[in-house]
């Protein structure tokens, strides 16, 4: 089950038990206490693909590449912290930024893949929310000889799959008169949905751009993604930033630094690619 089901991501932000691989106790720090110590420890999302998870063991994905960017240009090493997604955002700034799990392991300096939205950040005063690097939104991918026409109206009347307990399963159990409620195919994950509309066990699945795109690979160019809304529901699109601990802004302005450089020189652009998913840029204010 996705981060969007598990807790209700959308919804907190109108619109995301920490298990620390190192094995110290850490605590949320200032800028110069990270340059002292010469370590970031950064917060990524366990089973969150593309933006982290294992492969064969190793942790990857684009926010585990652009925590290792955001260090390196600091002059320091990074040390990640693998965060099990709670039942809010608000569980999981509470365990990874500003007080950490009643389990122990900690806080990270720095928290990776948050909701950047204003209403939602002053409903967290203990953490700052900053340096928004992808606008996601939800994406219907097809196979073109049976969907025709990339709109959620001209689904056909066959198979459609999403993942279980997503908000996009929420939506079209009642869409459209509920005319695809038995049409939808359930998985527990957007990979299975993938695998199983390449196998052609359905004409088409709905889910986030960015866990289709990376869970498609080279096989995007035979199943078309494109973005899509979900009228009268909730907004269809929202950022995705960072966040650091109240007392630590001076590490947020030092990490939105780095944030704005890797825009400019294209460097995030090169780490979306990585991964075979599109970086939607965020408007300017």
């Amino acid at each position: 089950m996705s981060l969007l089901g598990r807790r209700h991501f959308l919804t907190l932000t109108a619109a995301a038990l920490a298990a620390g691989v190192a094995p110290r106790r850490a605590s949320a720090r200032p800028l110069d206490d990270v340059m002292a110590d010469g370590r970031l420890r950064v917060a990524v999302y366990r089973d969150n693909p593309p933006f982290s998870y294992r492969d064969g063991g190793r942790l990857t994905g684009v926010d585990v590449d652009l925590g290792r960017v955001i260090a390196e240009r600091l002059g320091v090493k990074v040390d990640y912290m693998e965060l099990t997604a709670g039942e809010t955002v608000f569980d999981d700034l509470r365990n990874a930024v500003w007080k950490g799990h009643y389990l122990g392991g900690g806080v990270a300096d720095v928290m990776m893949h948050v909701p950047y939205e204003k209403e939602f950040g002053l409903r967290n005063p203990e953490a700052v929310l900053f340096g928004p690097y992808q606008r996601e939104n939800f994406a219907l991918a097809r196979n073109p000889m049976r969907v025709t026409q990339p709109l959620l109206a001209a689904l056909p009347d066959e198979p459609v799959g999403v993942e279980v307990d997503s908000i996009p399963d929420f939506f079209l159990l009642g869409a459209f008169g509920g005319r695809l409620r038995e049409r939808i195919v359930h998985y527990m994950t957007v990979p299975e949905a993938v695998d199983a509309l390449v196998k052609g066990d359905v004409s088409a699945i709905v889910a986030t751009q960015s866990q289709i795109e990376g869970a498609l690979g080279e096989r995007v160019k035979n199943f078309p993604v494109t973005p899509v809304s979900f009228p009268g529901m909730m907004t269809s699109s929202w950022d995705i930033g960072m966040a650091v601990k109240e007392n630590s802004r001076d590490l947020a302005y030092a990490v939105g630094d780095v944030i704005t450089a890797t825009i400019e020189d294209g460097t995030l652009d090169k780490i979306f690619q990585r991964y075979g998913v599109t970086r939607n840029a965020v408007p300017t204010e």
